[in-house]
């Protein structure tokens, strides 16, 4: 892109192979999300560093921890933080119940502080920094309880980060916030909005709007499983969930986190109960 590099910082397995985007201009650094863990908010804040420009500010694309977490440690107080009024709602709900979820497993790499994003933006408003157009897109729940898509302008080039809108092959796909309803409706809109234009996903590697008919596609695979193996229960049993799991490694042998697939059986198993997005 025409005075932009993007930078990307990528966590492993442990961080659940969440992507930071550092997006270099002449004139600073402006970070996209920024990761699970304590130690991923630090290497974000070196890797900008390194780039010796000073961080404008900080957007985050959704409601889930592995994006909002590494925030307190890889921007300082004095960097504004963007983010969709439904997204900035979001966190300061979960952050705390996710915290308690969580932090019996990661120890000290989970935050005991964080940041809700205080500069909110309403759905098709324009932010300009360091020479670029940056626009947010609020689009609801899908895959979390509230996404938004980044609309990225540099002159005449374009790129969109779609948070976890699509995981491509990298993973298997977070459905435990049951709207997968929801997150069909989105791939089908933003496929012919952004249709031509480079999409930056939270998780695996660049691509184009394949990005997302591939994730349509698992996601009409898990449904159907789950609606068979649930027959209209609103959970699974533990046979159940691994009956799910086992299809699930067989259609996307590629993907890593199999545990993923587990983890959200019954919301989407309790979202199909209900005929929500049948």
């Amino acid at each position: 892109m025409t005075d932009l590099a993007i930078h990307t910082y990528t966590a492993d397995e442990s961080g659940i192979f969440a992507n930071a985007y550092l997006l270099q201009t002449p004139h600073g650094v402006v970070l996209i999300d920024a990761g699970l863990r304590v130690s991923d908010g630090h290497a974000i804040a070196e890797r900008a560093a390194a780039l010796r420009g000073p961080v404008l500010a900080a957007f985050v694309t959704h409601a889930h921890p592995d994006h909002f977490n590494g925030l307190p440690y890889a921007v300082g107080d004095d960097v504004p933080v963007y983010a969709g009024a439904a997204v900035a709602k979001t966190i300061a709900e979960i952050a705390e119940p996710k915290r308690e979820q969580w932090q019996p497993l990661y120890g000290r790499e989970w935050p005991d502080r964080y940041r809700v994003p205080e500069r909110t933006l309403g759905d098709g408003v324009t932010v300009e920094l360091g020479g670029l157009r940056i626009t947010l897109h609020e689009l609801g729940a899908g895959e979390s309880h509230a996404d938004s898509c980044l609309l990225v302008e540099a002159g005449t080039e374009r790129a969109a980060f779609i948070g976890d809108l699509a995981f491509g092959d990298l993973m298997h796909s977070y459905t435990a916030d049951g709207h997968t309803g929801a997150w069909l409706g989105l791939l089908d809109r933003l496929e012919q909005e952004l249709a031509g234009v480079p999409l930056y996903p939270g998780h695996g590697a660049p691509g184009d709007t394949s990005l997302l008919s591939a994730q349509r596609r698992y996601l009409l695979m898990f449904r159907q499983a789950v609606l068979r193996i649930a027959d209209g229960r609103p959970a699974l049993a533990d046979d159940q969930k691994a009956e799910l799991t086992a299809l699930m490694e067989a259609y996307s042998p590629q993907a890593a986190l199999p545990w993923m697939v587990g983890l959200g059986a019954d919301a989407v198993a309790r979202e199909l109960a209900k005929g929500a997005g049948k």
